[in-house]
C-alpha cells in the first residue's frame, strides 16, 4: 500500500516537472521567497563608540 502510494506520488511529480508552466511557476515562487528574505541587507547605523568617546569631557576628579 505504501509502495503504491509512493509510486503514484512519484508519477505525479514527474508529470509536474515535465510541465513548463509548473516549472515557470515554481521558479517564480522560489524567486519571491528569495527576495522576501534577502530584500533588505542589515545596515549598521554606525561604528559603536569607545568608552573614551562616551566619557570625553567628564571630569572624574581623579
Amino acid at each position: 500500500m505504501l509502495q503504491e502510494r509512493l509510486e503514484r506520488i512519484n508519477e505525479l511529480r514527474k508529470q509536474a516537472m515535465a510541465n513548463p508552466e509548473f516549472t515557470k511557476s515554481a521558479q517564480a515562487h522560489a524567486d519571491a521567497i528569495k527576495s522576501e528574505y534577502h530584500s533588505a541587507p542589515t545596515k549598521r547605523s554606525r561604528k559603536p563608540k569607545s568608552l573614551s568617546d562616551i566619557y570625553q569631557g567628564y571630569d572624574f576628579g581623579i
